[in-house]
């Protein structure tokens, strides 16, 4: 291991963090990169699958979005020449004359209508994945709402009754052909798909699951292709503790470079659990039987085969919502840099003046996909903090049964100007420099040092790091260092596991407020 130096020493203390925790646990050149402490190694190796996976799905989805828009304007043109033809009397004069009445020149407004067609049907959810993309209901309530959205201006005209009567021929028109499109559709995929890149599945049952069922699923489908499983014997721990053949799963996902995790069957709570979060953190798309509880997911039903699964790790959405969050944290961290530049500046010059050494610290932490990073803050200490601590015997063993912290009121490695930028949280400023280099995010967990991983486990330290560490984050806004551990790692696993964009928002929102509450800020 490769001696601290004695800034990466006052470094480490800076940041109220154990020695130890500054460096990697050194590990074999030919075996898994890892790192932690002795009781947690991560298997990085493994949960950097989950970038590969993320994508692969991301990209499946934009191919199926795209295949059905082209798909769904090809029928709109198509349908439109043909009514153009029918009003040209293609059938004769009867036929001319109802089709120019039912569908008289301009009616739909041109490209207007095609446009509020593809909305439509993607707000009804024509556009996902499984069954529902041919759901003839869907379909359906589609092209009315397309039709409504062309028609508004004429519900409130003097032909209203013409109008509703026109509205249903266009929604029975286009709804029968789209419905004949998708079915088109389906067919020529059913007969490509095994030529073309399907999701890779693995299975995870009990021996005593019902697989002739699942063989039969299997068959009906072609939105993956098994290739492995997981099979739950009877003798496992028991008391409700997770299978041991089913602690190798993150291994099993990338040995198969599988894409889903297939649930079937009954899996007891802690199975269940351990799946999910297993599922979460090597971006695998997690299909399971319908149950009771979901162990703090959001499920969501999915038709695939003629049979009802629940969906509880959408990938894809979560590669959708991850690109929008990166393009968020490029213009806020540009932005506020910017704006705070000339006030970092002078923060720099305050501390250098009160106390001699570098104005900011760099600590290695963990970023997502077990990457360590340089994470850098404000200098809060002295120089001298790690011969300050280690003077007061009694204060050190104090600092070592508090999770490697000290009150703020009994830390005499503070500075004056430290223990201000700690209240403020001004300390933080430089991590915006991280956020531009993709290292951090502007919402996420607190960057943690690998020690802190014993405080999560193997599983949970995995999904800990299926995100970038934020500036801010769910723990930052409930009280910082009011919540220490396990409580800490509980609030961080919530987030992450209930994640969406729409939640970073929320928690910008509340960021301010809590700053200027200064609660739990030491």
């Amino acid at each position: 291991m490769r001696p601290v130096t004695e800034q990466e020493t006052a470094t480490t203390l800076d940041g109220a963090e154990p020695l130890a925790a500054a460096n990697p646990v050194p590990v074999a050149a030919t075996g898994p990169r890892l790192i932690g402490t002795s009781s947690v190694l991560v298997e990085v190796a493994v949960q950097r699958r989950q970038s590969r996976n993320i994508w692969s799905h991301f990209l499946r989805d934009v191919n199926r979005v795209s295949v059905l828009v082209a798909a769904d304007l090809g029928i709109y043109f198509g349908l439109r020449e043909v009514i153009r033809e029918l009003r040209g009397g293609w059938l004769g004069v009867e036929a001319a004359q109802w089709t120019g009445w039912a569908f008289p020149t301009g009616f739909l407004g041109g490209l207007r209508f095609a446009g509020a067609l593809i909305l439509s049907l993607a707000i009804t959810g024509c556009y996902g994945a499984g069954d529902a993309r041919r759901d003839s209901s869907r379909l359906l309530a589609g092209s009315a709402l397309a039709a409504l959205i062309s028609l508004y201006g004429g519900l409130w005209g003097s032909e209203l009754g013409l109008t509703l009567v026109r509205g249903v021929a266009v929604t029975v028109v286009f709804a029968l052909g789209l419905t004949a499109g998708r079915s088109l559709i389906h067919a020529v995929v059913w007969r490509l798909r095994p030529r073309l890149g399907v999701a890779r599945a693995i299975v995870v049952a009990h021996t005593d699951a019902d697989w002739r069922d699942l063989a039969q699923l299997i068959r009906r489908i072609r939105d993956f292709v098994v290739v492995g499983n997981v099979t739950l014997d009877a003798n496992g721990n028991g008391n409700g503790a997770v299978h041991p053949r089913l602690r190798t799963l993150g291994r099993d996902i990338d040995a198969c470079r599988a894409e889903t995790v297939l649930l079937w069957g009954d899996l007891t709570n802690d199975e269940f659990a351990y799946a999910v979060d297993v599922a979460l953190a090597t971006g695998c798309r997690l299909l399971a039987a319908a149950r009771t509880s979901f162990g703090g997911v959001e499920p969501r039903g999915v038709w695939i085969g003629g049979r009802q699964l629940v969906e509880l790790t959408p990938p894809s959405l979560r590669g959708w919502q991850l690109a929008l969050k990166r393009g968020l944290d490029l213009v806020g961290a540009a932005l506020g840099l910017l704006v705070l530049v000339p006030v970092m500046l002078l923060l720099g010059l305050v501390i250098k003046l009160e106390s001699p050494g570098p104005a900011v610290f760099m600590q290695r932490r963990v970023g997502a996909k077990g990457r360590l990073f340089r994470c850098l803050k404000f200098r809060s200490m002295k120089r001298d903090a790690e011969q300050v601590l280690r003077a007061d015997a009694a204060l050190y063993r104090k600092y070592l049964a508090n999770h490697f912290k000290l009150p703020e009121h009994e830390d005499p490695r503070l500075t004056r100007v430290g223990r201000f930028l700690r209240k403020t949280s001004l300390d933080e400023l430089p991590q915006l420099f991280n956020v531009l280099l993709g290292q951090m995010s502007l919402v996420g967990p607190r960057p943690i040092v690998p020690a802190e991983l014993d405080h999560y486990g193997h599983e949970a330290a995995l999904v800990l790091m299926s995100l970038k560490p934020g500036i801010t984050g769910a723990w930052a806004v409930s009280g910082r260092s009011e919540i220490g551990y396990p409580d800490r790692a509980q609030v961080e696993l919530e987030y992450i596991r209930r994640w969406s964009l729409l939640s970073d928002l929320g928690i910008l929102a509340r960021t301010i407020p809590a700053v200027l509450r200064r609660r739990g800020a030491h």
